[in-house]
């Protein structure tokens, strides 16, 4: 297996974010290249969720998943969409809630437990809240994903996967897709482990993410 060679010049860090690896907060930085190839990845990912030219997407997440979730925000002005943002927390569930009804997004990307347990304080429905992006909401974790499943609005997983993201294919169906193209994914005792095949400031080997799986074709993932 052949992996591209580390930058001989590393290029100037755009910002640090952050990987949870063995249960550590790890620092990661990154470059403005591996932000740019990264949108490039991912845009194909927010296009699978129905973004396309002229529309919105809604995007809720903290500043410390900036690596994560400004390469979707580049990756919709690439697809000819804009975006919006709001953060992935309690305290701001009401702009959450009030970007869907005012910017009439596509979709919307990041929503995770915080901002369900905000908009429930706020006596707010989530199932009306979500109902206008019902099938095109893309949740950040698990307990996300099975209160708005249960709500019947047919979410999709958005999953960190070290550095890069994977993307649930169906809602409901437990497999995940990532760029094969870019990273070496493979399990290891039953938990998949991430390798950089594209160049990136911060090498990444056999990093281990946490999420409990095994690779079933190029390019997917089968969630344990």
């Amino acid at each position: 297996m052949t992996f591209a060679r580390a930058f001989e010049d590393p290029p100037a860090t755009w910002g640090v974010g952050r990987l949870v690896i063995n249960e550590a907060i790890t620092p990661w930085p990154v470059s403005q290249h591996d932000i740019d190839d990264e949108a490039e990845s991912q845009a194909p990912r927010l296009a699978a969720l129905g973004v396309g030219a002229g529309d919105i997407v809604l995007v809720v997440a903290m500043l410390s998943e900036a690596v994560h979730a400004v390469p979707l925000e580049k990756a919709a002005g690439k697809l000819g969409a804009l975006y919006s943002s709001a953060d992935a927390s309690t305290g701001d569930a009401f702009r959450c809630a009030s970007l869907i009804r005012q910017l009439e997004p596509v979709a919307v990307v990041g929503v995770n437990a915080a901002v369900l347990d905000g908009l429930v304080a706020l006596k707010r429905d989530v199932r009306d809240v979500f109902a206008p992006v019902a099938g095109r909401i893309a949740t950040a974790d698990e307990t996300a994903h099975a209160t708005l499943d249960t709500a019947g609005l047919s979410p999709r997983r958005w999953a960190k996967l070290g550095p890069t993201s994977a993307w649930e294919t169906e809602p409901g169906s437990g497999t995940l897709a990532f760029d094969a193209e870019r990273w070496h994914v493979e399990d290891d005792t039953g938990e998949i482990v991430i390798t950089n095949r594209a160049a990136r400031l911060t090498p990444c080997t056999s990093v281990r993410t946490g999420i409990r799986g095994r690779v079933r074709a190029p390019g997917t993932i089968e969630l344990a």
